[in-house]
């Protein structure tokens, strides 16, 4: 049924009077484009967008280790939130376009489609193709700031939302070269989230060093306190990547297998490049991992080099097979799926002019490198079979076992889609709801029948299922499908959510997304030891088997309470830490009198609130500037008192035992600093000109206690200027941060009651430290763990009421990661799992005992 319309019909429309012209049509200046259809660009505005941005400005560098000019890279994650990308690569051309009459680099950032990787000779291999990838970055950024050292100068520019704020200017001297990149994601284009996940950028970072052998990566999280660097660097490259994927798993051959060929192959009238590296490995595991690479751009959906390669593994092993009669009549054809089973591979392609499916370059379409990839690992697989006859056999040996578990497994499924259909379809522990459209529904799987109980009672019956699940599941890492399959909590899951397992022809069970009948599948089960177990053994039966659940974002994991704290008549259920410390300035807050005692001014309660939500971030960011042994006090005493702008910089000066500290308003005070010092911007004395005659020996003098200088640059500086002008604005006076001889504040608490007390104050951010222990007085606060400890009427309200509950969504952001995870959690080499937990044994903040 079409809907209703107050217009009228074609031919009683009004003549349209306006007159359509070129008046009409309109243009995006510079990267306007980019901020109005991010999507196009960087493939949305979420987390995963987001994270692309940290990789566009990475390639470029990457790009310059793949031209031979770059040996280590540094990533830094600041307080505030942006991040910082530095390379010892050439550094972006500082000098004039001859044609478009501006610095090179100004160009490659502000104008779409430009830069250097167009054939003019600047890369031969590059990730870059389209032009678009860092000046994307700039322009979905709140600021983005290049330092680039060429030419033994140091050069910058700054920018606002793509646009050019500070004029490319020199700041300083250098001896080396490279780019520096910093940039913050704006909130006006991110706006689910602008959070750098450390694991993420880490797992990204080590990926590269494995596919770049001899490119060192260097990685600091500054956010945690007392944080320290990781380094990457791998001398053997993808070959130990292979290796890695396979940790906490026995391989059927020691050594990995590897193949290479560099090539040329003529395609629309271009000759092009292809340089290809397969490395691959057979574990005695039941799941495959491949990964493909093109120019080390991570390609999640693969590609004709993907396709190419299962192509060559199948023939290869069937070839091998029948020619030195390794299999019955009786035995199955072997599969695809078969020699998939237990392997490990890498596919690295270089190729100068790659074709991608879009910008996020998810999958590669070159049609030439199917052929290739196809001829070449056939060839090499062939000649590795030959010459180590008894790798192959037990290669061969295992796609046979994996050929007969698929029948078994067949069979098994079958049972499982007969018994769905036959038995009146949906297990006897299902509570349903009542809504049959799955983009409604959502299904909880829940520990226990107690809990079960609990949330049958409390959930909404109309788009609400609730399935509880006795005991403990099969370990699915450890059995084969048609075992996992004989359990029967498993049967019940998977006839509760409708969509089958595994691949396959879902006729016979085969996993099938589109039948999903829930979209919103949620694992729930208690904050302890037991619980986590069972999600942990939940979510390696969905990766391993539903995965498609998981990629689609049908999966997530309740969020019950932290705490649960008390104060008089108040209770409330608290979810994470910041939370409680919200929590606490607000109850501190509360019914309190603040008064600026050189006028008598007493501030309003919602003023109140705005000053101690300032100054609780600026004392988060401060961790940027206490870090480098200055007093976050000291530091903010240094803001202008126009504008509020704090300094940029702080030097550090050590000689003996001596130490001081400068603050450096800008990059001119930087430079005139250096300057002074006799200093490059790498902080390499300046030399004299090369061919003086070196002094004469003179004699020995008394040792000087060794000079050391550090320059440290405070990104955070942007952010709490904002604050310092919102808290200004509201009234406080901030000409002095640092403790004074007399009061400035009082803070008065139990204000007409007979418990009144007033405290005198005499810094600003003394305000904070005496509201927070306010908020601390008379309030329990207790450690939440079980859904048990929930009626039903409150696991509804803190759980599962959509309104005020709190969802984790699972997705797969790195594969490599999640399987090597699940191996090791779950997987049967012991060995790894004790180092991991004495790893991480003091990262626990919350241990069942």
């Amino acid at each position: 049924m079409s809907e209703a319309s107050d217009s009228p019909p074609p031919s009683q429309n009004p003549v349209i009077s306006e007159t359509y012209d070129a008046s009409k049509l309109g243009k995006l200046e510079g990267l306007e484009a980019v901020r109005k259809k991010p999507g196009m660009y960087i493939g949305g505005t979420d987390e995963r967008a987001l994270h692309h941005c940290v990789s566009e400005v990475l390639d470029n560098s990457v790009d310059e280790h793949l031209a031979g000019h770059c040996s280590r890279i540094e990533v830094t994650i600041h307080v505030d939130g942006s991040i910082s990308i530095r390379d010892n690569g050439r550094g972006i051309p500082v000098d004039i376009h001859p044609q478009y009459g501006i610095p090179g680099v100004e160009m490659v950032l502000t104008t779409l489609h430009s830069g250097g990787k167009y054939g003019q000779g600047g890369y031969k291999f590059s990730g870059g193709t389209h032009g678009v990838g860092a000046k994307c970055v700039n322009a979905v950024s709140e600021w983005f700031e290049v330092e680039v050292s060429r030419g033994g100068q140091v050069h910058h520019m700054r920018f606002e939302r793509g646009k050019t704020i500070k004029k490319l200017e020199v700041i300083g001297k250098a001896r080396a070269t490279g780019t520096y990149i910093t940039f913050k994601p704006d909130n006006e284009i991110f706006r689910e989230t602008t959070v750098f996940q450390t694991g993420r950028i880490s797992q990204r970072l080590r990926e590269l060093a494995f596919l770049n052998s001899g490119l060192e990566i260097a990685f600091l999280d500054e956010r945690p306190a007392g944080s320290k660097p990781e380094t990457y660097y791998y001398k053997d490259g993808v070959e130990e990547f292979v290796k890695q994927i396979n940790t906490g798993k026995t391989p059927l051959h020691p050594k990995p297998i590897r193949i290479t060929k560099e090539t040329s192959v003529k395609n629309d009238d271009k000759q092009s490049e292809i340089h290809l590296e397969v490395v691959l490995q057979y574990n005695d595991t039941y799941n495959d991992q491949v990964l493909c690479y093109t120019n080390t751009i991570h390609n999640p959906d693969g590609g004709t080099h993907l396709s190419g390669f299962r192509s060559a593994l199948t023939r290869a092993i069937n070839q091998f097979s029948k020619a030195n009669n390794l299999l019955k009549d009786k035995d199955p054809q072997i599969t695809g799926d078969d020699v998939r089973e237990g392997l490990a591979a890498v596919i690295s392609i270089k190729h100068s002019d790659p074709k991608f499916e879009s910008q996020t370059k998810v999958k590669l379409l070159s049609p030439e490198v199917e052929s290739i990839v196809g001829s070449v690992c056939y060839e090499g697989l062939m000649m590795a079979f030959e010459t180590t006859p008894s790798i192959a056999k037990r290669i061969v040996d295992k796609s046979l076992n994996a050929a007969r578990a698929r029948e078994a497994a067949r069979k098994a499924r079958e049972t499982v889609r007969k018994g769905a259909l036959s038995g009146g379809g949906l297990p006897g522990k299902l509570a349903d709801c009542s809504e049959r459209d799955p983009a409604l529904t959502e299904l909880y799987i829940v520990e226990g029948d107690s809990a079960g109980g609990s949330a049958k009672q409390g959930r909404d019956r109309r788009f609400q299922a609730i399935l509880p699940l006795r005991g403990k599941l099969i370990n699915t890492e450890k059995a084969r499908l048609d075992k996992v399959l004989s359990n029967e909590e498993i049967r019940t899951l998977i006839t509760a959510c409708g969509t089958g397992i595994g691949e396959g022809d879902e006729s016979v069970g085969g996993f099938n997304v589109n039948k999903a009948r829930y979209h919103r599948i949620i694992i729930m089960t208690d904050a302890d030891v037991d619980g986590s177990h069972i999600r942990t053994l939940l979510l390696t039966f969905i990766y391993r088997q539903m995965k498609g659940l998981i990629e689609r974002g049908y999966i997530y994991i309740a969020q019950p309470p932290l705490y649960k704290i008390k104060r008089k008549k108040r209770e409330q259920y608290v979810d994470n830490d910041e939370q409680l410390n919200r929590i606490l300035l607000e109850l501190g807050s509360e019914d309190v009198v603040l008064k600026r005692l050189k006028d008598q001014h007493v501030f309003a309660p919602a003023v109140i609130d705005r000053i101690v939500e300032s100054l609780a971030a600026i004392e988060k960011l401060g961790a940027g500037v206490t870090r480098y042994g200055a007093g976050l006090a000291e530091y903010l005493d240094h803001h202008e008192k126009e504008t509020h702008a704090l300094p940029r910089y702080i030097a550090r000066l050590r000689e003996g035992n001596k130490e001081s500290h400068e603050f450096l308003r800008d990059e001119s005070a930087r430079a005139a600093f250096l300057e002074r010092q006799g200093l490059n911007a790498d902080l390499t004395p300046v030399l004299a000109d090369s061919g003086t005659t070196p002094p004469l020996p003179v004699e020995k003098k008394p040792v000087a206690p060794a000079r050391r200088v550090t320059l440290h640059e405070i990104f955070e500086s942007t952010e709490m200027t904002k604050l310092l002008k919102a808290i200004a604005a509201s009234g406080l006076e901030i000409n002095r941060f640092s403790t004074t001889e007399e009061a400035r504040y009082t803070v008065t608490e139990n204000v007409g009651q007979k418990t009144e007390t007033t405290t005198e104050l005499r810094a600003p951010l003394e305000i904070l430290g005496h509201i927070r222990s306010l908020g601390r007085k008379g309030l329990s606060i207790q450690r939440y763990k079980g859904l048990g400890e929930m009626n039903p009427k409150q696991l509804f309200e803190t759980t599962m009421d959509p309104d005020k509950r709190r969802l984790l969504k699972v997705s797969i952001d790195d594969a490599a990661k999640a399987d090597a995870l699940f191996t090791l959690l779950m997987g049967d080499e012991v060995p790894p799992r004790r180092q991991f937990i004495e790893d991480n044994a003091l990262n626990v903040q919350y241990l069942d005992v």
